[in-house]
């Protein structure tokens, strides 16, 4: 059986969204803009969005005067890099979008990298999300992929073991099976959001970043509902970006409290861990961030207390909401995409 949406799409060119979340990094905007409104795209209709987070900095006036046909959503508050991203990919799906790309300010994109993206879904239907691997950033110069960054050698490193694999060696793969899979893809733990290329079928199916998270963990647990729901996602082996890393957050006690927080409720949603396994690698963590020693840097064991006092409050309100999300992904399991065909030749 093929989706009426695919039937219809055979009759018009992939229609593919780049979507940009900003926050005060006016200082990347030309390259990363400039880098995506030149790409090749021959056989594609390519829409740049930018979503502001209530930039002081002057990002948004230097997207419209330098890059008029960028379109701009101007959020009238910092929503954090999942709501401003669901911003912007409702505004794609609203205006038609097949794909939709999540590019980080901070990143230089290659000529023909959307176009190879888009290629690489509509041969592999099965996927529901991939995206390329990160290489070091250049100030200028022709977008060169020499070396790869800390996050792509990691991933390498790391392979297709599960997310948690430092704290449960034994967690079987998230990876589907050798059947079926794509050449030249690494069916990682998560494609990380700063270059996320997702089927617009996945987003309307199990709908968009879930907003809990404002910043962190939000890709990795849309990656687990992709896979949940029947689909395929990878890192492709022979694509790459440039991303600088670390964006707007850096080391901070808004990093350290957001991962901390985020990492618990990501475990507690995972309807694959048993309630014991989840208390007890929550028990291992938390005395480790009470000592200090958290996901998101290191800090004092005052301090570390604190804020483990902070995100253990925050997650004691969200129950009823952790529950509800645990019915919901349970719910996913019973989810298989249709067969769809190609959408051309791209």
């Amino acid at each position: 059986m093929t989706s009426p949406a695919t039937v219809h799409r055979r009759h018009r060119r992939p229609k593919v969204a780049t979507i940009t979340v900003g926050t005060n990094e006016k200082r990347w905007l030309p390259d990363c803009l400039s880098t995506l409104l030149t790409s090749h795209t021959p056989d594609l209709d390519l829409a740049v969005w930018y979503s502001d987070n209530a930039s002081t900095d002057g990002s948004t006036a230097l997207v419209r005067d330098d890059f008029p046909s960028a379109r701009i959503i101007q959020n009238d508050s910092n929503l954090g890099f999942a709501q401003a991203n669901n911003v912007g990919m409702r505004a794609a799906l609203a205006d038609g979008a097949d794909y939709v790309f999540l590019v980080n300010p901070d990143t230089r994109t290659p000529p023909d990298l959307i176009h190879q993206l888009s290629a690489f879904m509509e041969r592999h239907p099965e996927y529901g999300i991939c995206g390329p691997m990160q290489y070091v950033y250049t100030d200028n110069g022709p977008v060169s992929l020499d070396e790869h960054n800390e996050w792509s050698r990691t991933a390498l490193r790391l392979g297709e073991a599960d997310g948690f694999v430092g704290d449960r060696p034994f967690r079987p793969s998230p990876a589907g099976p050798a059947e079926g899979r794509a050449p030249d893809t690494l069916e990682h733990a998560y494609v990380q959001g700063a270059a996320f290329f997702v089927r617009a079928e996945v987003l309307r199916t199990i709908g968009l970043f879930d907003r809990v998270f404002h910043t962190y963990y939000e890709e990795t647990d849309l990656c687990r509902r992709a896979r949940w729901a029947g689909w395929r996602v990878a890192l492709n082996l022979r694509l790459g970006i440039q991303h600088f890393g670390g964006g707007g957050t850096g080391a901070s006690t808004y990093r350290r409290v957001q991962m901390r927080r985020n990492r618990y409720y990501f475990l507690f949603t995972d309807i694959t861990w048993s309630w014991p396994a989840i208390l007890g690698l929550a028990g291992r963590w938390l005395r480790q961030d009470l000592l200090g020693h958290s996901v998101g840097g290191n800090t004092t064991p005052l301090r570390g207390c604190a804020e483990t006092a902070v995100a253990a409050w925050w997650l004691l309100r969200l129950a009823p909401t952790i529950a509800r999300r645990r019915r919901a992904h349970r719910r996913l399991r019973a989810i298989r995409p249709p067969k769809r065909t190609t959408g051309g030749a791209l």
